[in-house]
């Protein structure tokens, strides 16, 4: 009786890791797109995500789901969804009903998840965005994300999204030169391009299956405003800023700090020299750190260093005043 009620027990056992299997793999019953992931390109938790510069972990992405020729699905095309307890679910989740697997439908996810998507008959398909002036801890810029496009049929109705950026970000680590005795108060950065090919605007678009920004204005100058002491030694940027993508080379790209010396009423303003080399040019999902030492006389740029998101081998690392 026993070795009956033993064997009984293991059949039992082995039936329910059976079950539990299949229920980890099964696509789901009611035809309803199920979202397994969500990670980040440059640190790989698939758990959630993370915006740059310290932002808090993100819970929501938006998902948009056309047919093989780039209509929107009739139902639910466009939904939200949001990680609770490690789970993504959707109230509302679009159905995904093609057999045919050689027509798939295309998945596409993409942040924040309050863009509204324009649909594009060729694929290109686009939400809002607005690039604009900063503080120093780019917590006013939103970090648009974009994930590549993903297939899926009647027998795959699950997906991952590997997130990308579709800005870049720029750091600066802005010390105070050690033969100063005065307290340094930074107010202002603004980075300033000769040939215009920075870009701002409050009516951009993003393609969300690319990241592609367009319908940005071209300009001159970017201003970042705020207030930090500068200290001897920092060991991370003491301002970061979310910018769009260069479309072309600058040649000649300075700074131009505001800093308020101890006991005087105004600031000084002091322009640092252009960044050496053959060309500057921002990327989609990398970062670059400009180091500075500033003095009551004027601002040096002593050094550039590429980290963070991706490394850019082709960005001038190596400067000398």
């Amino acid at each position: 009786m026993k070795i009956k009620h033993v064997l009984t027990m293991v059949c039992a056992a082995a039936l329910l890791a059976a079950c539990g299997e299949e229920s980890l793999t099964a696509e789901p019953q009611d035809n309803a797109l199920r979202l397994q992931s969500v990670s980040m390109a440059e640190d790989g938790d698939a758990r959630n995500t993370r915006a740059s510069l310290g932002a808090t972990a993100i819970t929501k992405i938006g998902v948009y789901v056309t047919d093989n020729g780039h209509t929107a699905l009739a139902e639910n095309a466009q939904s939200t969804f949001e990680l609770k307890s490690g789970t993504w679910s959707c109230t509302a989740p679009p159905k995904i009903t093609v057999e045919n697997t050689a027509t798939p439908d295309f998945v596409y996810g993409f942040y924040p998840a309050t863009g509204t998507v324009t649909n594009s008959s060729t694929g290109n398909h686009t939400i809002p965005v607005q690039v604009a002036a900063d503080n120093f801890s780019a917590s006013l810029q939103t970090d648009y994300l974009y994930a590549e496009p993903q297939p899926v049929h009647a027998g795959k109705r699950s997906v991952s999204f590997e997130m990308q950026h579709a800005l870049a970000k720029v750091s600066f680590s802005i010390l105070k030169s050690r033969f100063v005795t005065e307290k340094l108060t930074l107010n202002k950065v603004e980075i300033v391009s000769s040939t215009n090919r920075l870009q701002q605007g409050n009516n951009g678009t993003m393609n969300i299956g690319t990241g592609q920004l367009a319908g940005l204005a071209d300009t001159r100058s970017l201003t970042l405003t705020g207030s930090t002491e500068l200290k001897e030694l920092l060991e991370q940027p003491n301002v970061s800023s979310l910018v769009a993508p260069m479309r072309g080379k600058e040649t000649k790209l300075s700074f131009r700090l505001s800093v308020r010396v101890e006991g005087e009423a105004e600031d000084r303003v002091f322009e640092t020299a252009a960044v050496p080399g053959d060309g500057v040019q921002w990327l989609a999902g990398h970062h670059y750190v400009y180091k500075m030492t500033v003095d009551k006389m004027g601002g040096s740029l002593t050094g550039i260093k590429i980290e963070g998101w991706k490394n850019d081998a082709n960005q001038n690392t190596g400067i000398g005043i």
